[in-house]
């Protein structure tokens, strides 16, 4: 590691406890600075020759009163003293005074706050009110996650292929929607086990509840929890494109839908193909902790998921057989009602399958009136723990 390394490493950690492997740097500058010139036997002033840097400057930094010292100094002044960089630099830090200290803390915090959020998406979805006042967005994200501190933002794994160094808007948009829906999984921390089973048994029974555009999405996201699968809608984000997401929190199924395409029919789709997910890749999530669902993903057959999906919701047999009619509304709903579905998802699998989807968009429910019963708009609340508070009293009853 080169010099220059060396000195932003130790600026990155500025006001960490100090840690410094040579016991003697641990002393202030001006005993380090006076020994080191005894050592060599000059004065103070050949050093300032020696250096090229001037006698007020010097003494400045000796006497603690130096305001402002270059990083040039700085690397000269290491190298006179035979210490790294990233020691001299916390040798340097541990004297200034407490508000430029503080001024530093704050430049850090701003730094780690441009570079783990995508502010200009945030404040257009209005979670936050300002793009520039560090302070309040700080507040506001400590706050609505429950944090310690800024820093504990994302200590969770995240998915190996979410690069760590340049990330778009897209991944940090993206880490910010998992990170809220995984705070609402563990607070809501289901205290029902797991029943793969029980799951095997409820899946059939899921399509006739699609008939109910006002009940019957709660009505069976209460049952999966019931035996252990826990279920949240949480509205998506800009610059993402998750359709779903299946996670694995304490050793259980958590499944999160969302309103991307704003239709009804997606809203059960998009849980019918989650589910295949827990029931068929439940061990290969929870090594990597979660799955979504509409970002690249070369470990998981999406495909399946999404025969699974229609097979169990309106398989392509029943599909061909309505295609003749599908311009005759009253058939279609007669035959919606013999297959125990709502007609929206036949219209929806017909525009997916000739890709007309303008056709009948009129056929499709108020997506509003099947999640009004979930839909505790998350980014508007104060805390991630206000919105499962609202959920374990409002939908899960505990």
């Amino acid at each position: 590691m080169n010099e220059d390394s060396d000195f932003i490493e130790a600026f990155n950690r500025l006001i960490e406890p100090l840690h410094i492997a040579d016991n003697s740097s641990k002393q202030p500058f001006s005993i380090l600075f006076k020994r080191r010139i005894d050592e060599l036997g000059i004065t103070q002033s050949r050093v300032e020759a020696m250096l090229s840097i001037e006698k007020k400057s010097l003494n400045n930094i000796l006497n603690k009163e130096a305001k402002r010292v270059g990083i040039i100094t700085i690397i000269k002044l290491a190298q006179f003293l035979n210490l790294p960089i990233s020691d001299f630099v916390k040798v340097y830090l541990q004297e200034l005074p407490s508000e430029q200290i503080g001024d530093i803390e704050k430049a850090k915090k701003n730094n780690f706050i441009v570079q783990n959020f995508d502010l200009p998406q945030l404040h257009k979805k209005k979670f936050i009110s300002s793009k520039t006042d560090y302070d309040l967005i700080e507040n506001r994200i400590v706050k609505f996650f429950g944090l310690n501190s800024i820093y504990d933002f994302a200590k969770e794994v995240v998915t190996p292929a979410f690069s760590r160094t340049k990330r778009s808007s897209s991944d940090l948009m993206r880490e910010f929607w998992v990170q809220s829906a995984l705070y609402q999984f563990k607070l809501l921390e289901n205290p029902n086990s797991y029943s793969r089973e029980q799951l095997i048994d409820l899946i059939p029974k899921i399509r006739s509840y699609t008939k109910n555009v006002k009940k019957g999405l709660v009505t069976v996201v209460k049952a999966l929890f019931s035996i252990g699968v826990t279920v949240i809608y949480q509205e998506s984000l800009p610059n993402i494109s998750v359709r779903g997401a299946t996670f694995v929190v304490d050793g259980k199924p958590c499944i999160v839908i969302n309103d991307l395409y704003k239709r009804y029919p997606t809203l059960w789709f998009s849980l019918m193909h989650e589910l295949h997910h827990v029931l068929y890749d439940f061990d290969e999530i929870q090594q990597v902790k979660y799955h979504l669902t509409g970002e690249p993903d070369l470990w998981l057959k999406e495909e399946k998921a999404n025969n699974f999906a229609r097979e169990y919701l309106f398989n392509e047999k029943r599909s061909k057989y309505i295609l003749p009619f599908i311009n005759e509304s009253v058939l279609v709903k007669e035959y919606a009602e013999k297959s125990q579905v709502h007609s929206s998802i036949i219209y929806n699998f017909y525009m997916y399958d000739t890709n007309r989807w303008g056709k009948f968009k009129n056929q499709m429910p108020d997506i509003n009136l099947a999640i009004n019963s979930l839909n505790v708009n998350i980014w508007e609340n104060e805390s991630v723990e206000e919105t499962t508070e609202k959920l374990k009293k409002e939908i899960f009853n505990i």
